[in-house]
């Protein structure tokens, strides 16, 4: 079980310690392999096992799926140092030995994998398919044996008589004959092979040149789809500036508003200011008025009560 030893007694770093790390977590995958499929066998539950997480256990899918055979090598170190490792390895060994996979029991094991089992029967299922699609069906035989049936008849070759001049030489003719038609179907075959070759080839070119207009209108459309990506998150971006910008004009509005609500204010507390000092003003205006009038009055009559002050002065 390499990777089992601790890091801080190994004195791995860089690519050694990440190596020793995947180790590690192909070992953890396994375990919980191991562990799931002894639940369904202790349980009777049907647990999913999580092969697929780790390449080491995909390829011991045949065995999970209940097809093929593992076996299990432990490598320990007999040192004290490492009783704990040997210990834990020697656990997961003992749990390994009590694990049974159920077989299948509607198909046999054969040396093929699962996939490439189902591949051959479906290719089997094909083949009979379109034997039987064909007109007249596998019932008329075998293309082979109706050549064979085409060509003439061989005569009687049992010679009784050593004199017998007739045999051979309607033989030959026989085979002569059969020769020709066999030339002729050969020339026959192969012209309609070469022709067949031919419409193939052609046929490829087409499906090539159609292949390479996919592949490049695949292109266009990847460039397009790029050019569609760059364009929403363009877009996104704006509506995003937009929204912000909206949220800062919103926020300038009610800044505008507080403070067109504070000229408003202020303004008429101005005015109030101001048609105060104006009748203050002239209030004072009154009473400056009414100061002169009676300074005049008051001068007035001290003239008149004092003509000698007047006089003096």
């Amino acid at each position: 079980m390499a990777g089992s030893e601790r890091t801080s007694r190994t004195k791995a770093e860089g690519s050694r310690l990440r190596e020793a790390g995947n180790i590690n977590q192909s070992l953890m995958t396994l375990r919980t392999c191991i562990e799931v499929l002894r639940e369904n066998q202790m349980c009777g539950t049907n647990r999913m096992v999580p092969y697929r997480d780790s390449k080491v256990t995909h390829l011991f899918k045949n065995y999970f799926d209940g097809e093929g055979k593992v076996r299990m090598v432990v490598c320990v170190n007999p040192k004290a140092d490492d009783y704990e490792e040997t210990m834990l390895v020697m656990r997961f060994a003992e749990l390994t030995q009590e694990v049974e996979v159920a077989r299948p029991v509607d198909r046999p094991i054969c040396s093929l994998a699962a996939g490439r089992r189902h591949r051959n029967q479906a290719f089997r299922d094909e083949l009979s398919r379109r034997q039987e699609e064909r007109p007249g069906g596998p019932k008329d035989g075998s293309v082979l044996n109706q050549l064979l049936d085409s060509l003439p008849a061989l005569p009687a070759c049992e010679l009784v008589d050593p004199t017998d001049e007739h045999i051979l030489p309607r033989l030959i003719e026989v085979l002569e004959r059969r020769h020709r038609i066999r030339q002729m179907i050969t020339e026959q075959y192969t012209r309609t092979a070469n022709t067949l070759k031919s419409m193939l080839q052609e046929f490829d070119g087409h499906l090539m040149a159609k292949e390479n207009f996919i592949h490049e209108q695949r292109g266009k459309l990847g460039e397009k789809d790029k050019i569609m990506v760059n364009q929403k998150n363009e877009m996104d971006r704006l509506e995003k500036k937009s929204k912000m910008l909206e949220y800062k004009i919103d926020i300038l509005q009610k800044t505008t508003n507080i403070y067109e609500g504070d000229k408003r204010s202020l303004q008429q507390e101005l005015e109030s200011r101001e048609q105060r000092l104006n009748r203050e003003l002239s209030e004072r205006k009154r009473m400056e008025a009414r100061m002169q009038g009676m300074v005049s009055d008051t001068k007035h009559q001290w003239e008149k009560e004092c003509p000698s002050f007047t006089l003096f002065q």
